[in-house]
C-alpha cells in the first residue's frame, strides 16, 4: 500500500511541479525571443539610418563602402537613381538574392503603399518603411524601402537582412530551455522519490505502531478472557464450594480488564490531544510525601523500604496538574515494588536543577539494560515478557511519558549507583502557553 502511494505521491509531485516549472520556462523563452527579435530589429534600423545618412551625405555613392556595408552587416542593399538601378550586384554571393529583393519591394508596395519607383513628396525630407516579410522560398526577414531627395533627383533605397543570426540564436535558445527543462524534470523525480519516502516514513511507523498496539491490545485482552470463559465452564459443574475460587478468579480478572481498557482510553485522548490538563500550584515535596504515604502499607506487606530526600532549601511552587504528576509517580513506585524484587529499597527525591524542578525514583533493583531504556516507554512493551507480572501491561510508563509530555517536560532513566534503575522527571516550574 505505502509503495504504491509512494510512486503516486512521486509521479502528482513531479507532473504538477513539471507543469509550473515549464510554464515558467515558456514565459522565460518568450521574453528572451522577443528581447532577441527587438535587439535583431534595432540594429538592422540602426544599419538602414546608416545607409541613409550616407546617401545624404555624399555626392558619389562609393560601391566600396556599399561592399563593406553588406559583408559587414549581412545586408542586400540595391540602390535606385531616379528610378534607375545601379550598377550594383553585391559584395557576397547570397542564394536567393534577386528574389528576397523583389519580395521586398513587393511587401513595401503591397502592404505598406510604398512605390521605390517615385519620387518622394517633398524636397526637404526622406520618407521610409521598415518591416518584416518571407521570402517565397520561406527566408523570413527584415525590410526597409525609402526613397532619398538629392541636390539634383532623388535616390531610391532597398534593403533587405535575412534572419539568420537570430533563429539560429533562437533555435539554440529552445534547445537549451529545453534540455535544462528535461533535467530539471529528472531531477525533480529524483527529488520527489526520495522526499516522498521522507515525508511517508511517519505515516508509515504511525501504521506500524497501530497494528502493533492493536495486536498487543488484543492479546492481553484475550488472557482474562480466555480465564474468564474457562472459569464459566468450570462453575457450571463444580460443587458449590469450588465455585466460590471460581466467582473470585473472574472478578479479579474483570478487574484486571477494566485497568487495561482504562489505561486504554487514557492512551486514545493523549492519541487525539483530548486529554485535559488543570495546572495549579502545587509544592513538589508535598506530592513525594502523598506518594510515599499512599505505598506504605503496600511496600511494609512486600518488605521493600521507602525513603524520601528532600533538599534543605524550600523548593519553588510549581505550575503543574498535580494529581496527573502523582499519577506518574504511582506507576514509577508501583513499578518499582513489582519489579524491585526481594530487599526493595526505593528513594523518592526532589532537586531543582537550571531553573527546572526534577522528581526521582530510584529503586535497587535488577535495572534496565542500556539497549532497552528508550523502548520502555513503548506501549506494551516490557523488558523481559517471561517473568512480567500479570497486573502491568506495558502501558504505564507510555502514560507516564505522555502526561509529562502535556507539561513540556521529559522523563529518562539512569542506572542506579550500585544497581537498579533511577528514573528522571525533568518539569518545568511555570508553564508557557
Amino acid at each position: 500500500m505505502f509503495k504504491r502511494l509512494r510512486r503516486k505521491l512521486t509521479f502528482y509531485c513531479t507532473a504538477v511541479t513539471s507543469v509550473i516549472l515549464a510554464g515558467m520556462a515558456l514565459a522565460s523563452l518568450s521574453l528572451s525571443e522577443q528581447a532577441l527579435n527587438q535587439r535583431g530589429s534595432a540594429a538592422f534600423a540602426g544599419d538602414v539610418n546608416a545607409i541613409l545618412y550616407h546617401i545624404i551625405s555624399q555626392k558619389v555613392l562609393d560601391h566600396t563602402w556599399l561592399a563593406q556595408t553588406e559583408t559587414s552587416g549581412q545586408l542586400m542593399i540595391l540602390v535606385e537613381d531616379s528610378g534607375q538601378s545601379l550598377l550594383f550586384s553585391g559584395s557576397w554571393d547570397r542564394p536567393h538574392r534577386q528574389e528576397l529583393l523583389e519580395a521586398a519591394r513587393q511587401t513595401a508596395l503591397e502592404d505598406y503603399y510604398f512605390d521605390l519607383s517615385q519620387p518622394p513628396q517633398t524636397h526637404f525630407q526622406s520618407e521610409r518603411v521598415t518591416f518584416s516579410f518571407t521570402s517565397p522560398s520561406g527566408i523570413p526577414c527584415y525590410g526597409a524601402a525609402a526613397v532619398v531627395p538629392l541636390e539634383r533627383g532623388w535616390a531610391g533605397l532597398l534593403v533587405v537582412k535575412p534572419m539568420t543570426g537570430e533563429l539560429m540564436q533562437i533555435n539554440n535558445l529552445r534547445w537549451m530551455f529545453a534540455g535544462l527543462l528535461a533535467v530539471a524534470v529528472c531531477l525533480l523525480g529524483i527529488f520527489s522519490w526520495f522526499f516522498t519516502r521522507r515525508a511517508i516514513e511517519p505515516v508509515e511507523e504511525s501504521r506500524r505502531k497501530q497494528v502493533e498496539f492493536v495486536s498487543a491490545a488484543g492479546h492481553e485482552l484475550r488472557s482474562p478472557l480466555a480465564v474468564i470463559q474457562s472459569s464459566v465452564s468450570a462453575m457450571e459443574t463444580a460443587p458449590p464450594d469450588k465455585a466460590v475460587r471460581f466467582r473470585q478468579t473472574i472478578s479479579q480478572e474483570c478487574s484486571r480488564m477494566s485497568r487495561l481498557v482504562g489505561d486504554l482510553l487514557l492512551l486514545a485522548s493523549a492519541d487525539n490531544s483530548s486529554w485535559s490538563v488543570h495546572f495549579q500550584e502545587v509544592e513538589p515535596e508535598t506530592l513525594l510525601l502523598e506518594t510515599a504515604e499512599s505505598f506504605e502499607t503496600v511496600a511494609a506487606a512486600k518488605g521493600a523500604r521507602l525513603d524520601i530526600r528532600l533538599p534543605e532549601d524550600p523548593l519553588p511552587k510549581c505550575q503543574w496538574d498535580g494529581q496527573r504528576i502523582s499519577q506518574v509517580l504511582t506507576i514509577l513506585v508501583d513499578n518499582a515494588l513489582s519489579y524491585g524484587g526481594e530487599d526493595c529499597h526505593i528513594l523518592l527525591e526532589a532537586r531543582q536543577n537550571r531553573g527546572r524542578v526534577e522528581l526521582m525514583v530510584a529503586d535497587n533493583g535488577p535495572g534496565i539494560p542500556p539497549a532497552q531504556r528508550k523502548r520502555i516507554f513503548e506501549r506494551f512493551y516490557r523488558t523481559d515478557p517471561a517473568r512480567s507480572k500479570k497486573d502491568h501491561y506495558g502501558l504505564g510508563l507510555s502514560i507516564a511519558r505522555e502526561i509529562i509530555s502535556l507539561h513540556r517536560g521529559s522523563i529518562r532513566v539512569e542506572e542506579t549507583p550500585g544497581g537498579g534503575a533511577t528514573f528522571i522527571l525533568s518539569l518545568p516550574v511555570r508553564q508557557r502557553y
